[in-house]
């Protein structure tokens, strides 16, 4: 028959080996003052300006397309899918295709 001493000790060794993978071990991680981009073409690269321009026009682009999809007379589950496509998928066709459907009434 199996020893059941050789089962426990087994069990413990397993597991004192599970639980010492799960360390957290830190990294550094140096900030480098160049990236290669910026090293060999400055004039590509966007201002800091222009770049925080760029997502605050974006960020008001996605609240607004937000309040359109809120307003429209869908489903809810279509409505979830369509803000779930806008977070994480801001070019889909399926979310392109509703605001290309889109009839405005005059006020």
């Amino acid at each position: 028959m199996k020893n059941p001493l050789f089962m426990i000790a087994a069990c413990v060794l397993v597991g004192t080996c599970g639980l010492s993978a799960q360390e957290i071990k830190e990294k550094k991680s140096e900030v480098t003052k160049y990236t290669v981009m910026e090293r060999f073409e400055p004039k590509a690269i966007l201002t800091v300006e222009e770049r925080t321009k760029l997502k605050q026009d974006r960020i008001a682009k996605t609240e607004r397309r937000r309040e359109i999809l809120d307003t429209l007379d869908i489903s809810e589950r279509k409505r979830q899918r369509l803000l779930e496509d806008l977070i994480t998928e801001p070019f889909s066709n399926r979310l392109n295709r509703t605001m290309a459907e889109i009839k405005f009434e005059d006020e």
